[in-house]
């Protein structure tokens, strides 16, 4: 497991296309027993009121690969939501 993951949001822009934002991380607390989650931006809620933050191994400056292609993590502490709106996994930066 990695020690660290970006936490992100993604939006999707005037003509469509999705863009990301990374607005902290999130990495294991140090009894091991759980997740912390540091901010540096607070996502805005969508039109449900919902605000989704996804998060994702933090990717190479020499790793060119979409993050589709590398192990992501999935379930309660990447959002854990399961939906016909998932978003795109790969990420532009």
């Amino acid at each position: 497991m990695t020690n660290r993951y970006d936490a992100v949001i993604v939006r999707t822009d005037k003509d469509g296309k999705k863009r990301y934002t990374k607005i902290g991380a999130m990495f294991p607390s140090r009894n091991g027993d759980g997740f912390n989650c540091v901010l540096d931006a607070l996502p805005m809620p969508n039109a449900e009121g919902q605000a989704w933050i996804s998060f994702f191994v933090p990717k190479d400056k020499e790793d060119a690969r979409p993050i589709s292609e590398r192990a992501t993590p999935r379930g309660p502490a990447s959002g854990g939501h399961s939906s016909s709106n998932d978003i795109d996994d790969s990420i532009p930066f």
